[in-house]
């Protein structure tokens, strides 16, 4: 694939969106990031973020879009209630998550965007919905497609237009980390996975050589040592993990609800300090690939 991917931050917090004054600096919106690869969307998980980032899709006159799911806790997937494209029948929305969500993944989003929760399921709106599942350890396929149908950059029906990898993390009911990636790039995505040595060989691994990962910094260590078991890690070991891994770049996100603007400039600059590959997430922030 030629050209620049393009990844842009539109969710940076966990737990629940916040919208406060002391919050305006990097973001009260929770998880969503947004890549551009070439001309193919795809949204790493489905938080608060995703309902400006659909907006945008739809003013730009994007129709087919692939959302991955990390995992269904209501962080990570309540943008998914106002996503514009789904009231289009003229867009295409893939959804890709575990398999093994107790009662399958379509089954669910279903009960989640369903009557008591929500008068309408978005999968059965106007636009083509299609959910894929995963099992952790699987590798997939995104395919370019042209208008009209064939692949982009006149390739093979045959030749991937971008492989997504998948490992399953550390998080209470489990979690899916992603690596996307074509011949000369990839972005990792790390949320939601709590750190131990045996997490750490292997998100070594499957981050080896990455251009960027997007780690799961909702915790300090400090305030790590009280929240065992939470399934949430820290910038240090996003850096430790960075070097290790050879990554070009680690982008902290996911932060914990308690901590301000000021306290995370703080906190951004001590991690600056330490190693250049490190990046604080705030909305709005664009990463060129």
């Amino acid at each position: 694939m030629d050209g620049t991917w393009k990844v842009e931050v539109w969710g940076v917090r966990g737990a629940m969106p916040i919208a406060h004054r002391d919050y305006l600096e990097y973001g009260g919106n929770t998880s969503c990031i947004f890549a551009d690869c070439g001309g193919e969307a795809v949204i790493f998980d489905a938080g608060s973020g995703l309902l400006g980032l659909g907006k945008k899709l739809r003013e730009n006159g994007i129709k087919r879009v692939h959302i991955l799911l990390s995992h269904l806790h209501m962080d990570h997937v309540c943008g998914l209630y106002g996503f514009p494209l789904f009231l289009d029948p003229e867009a295409e929305v893939h959804l890709y998550g575990r398999a093994d969500a107790g009662g399958g993944l379509k089954g669910c989003l279903k009960t989640l965007f369903g009557e008591p929760y929500w008068p309408f399921n978005p999968i059965e709106f106007s636009a083509r919905a299609e959910v894929h599942e995963v099992s952790p350890g699987e590798s997939f396929r995104i395919e370019g497609r042209k208008e009209g149908g064939g692949t982009y950059s006149g390739r093979s029906e045959e030749e991937p237009w971008l492989t997504v990898r998948t490992l399953a993390g550390n998080h209470p009911g489990g979690s899916l980390l992603y690596r996307l990636e074509d011949e000369k790039r990839s972005v990792i995505y790390g949320l939601d996975c709590e750190m131990n040595g045996q997490m750490f060989k292997a998100i070594s691994e499957f981050a080896q050589n990455g251009s960027l990962l997007v780690w799961d910094a909702n915790f300090t260590d400090e305030d790590l040592k009280l929240c065992r078991g939470w399934g949430h890690s820290s910038w240090r070991q996003g850096l430790e993990l960075g070097r290790s891994a050879g990554v070009g770049t680690v982008l902290m996100t996911h932060y914990s609800g308690e901590y301000t603007d000021s306290f995370l400039r703080g906190q951004q600059e001590a991690a600056e300090r330490e190693d250049g590959i490190c990046r604080f997430a705030r909305e709005g922030m664009v990463i060129q690939l």
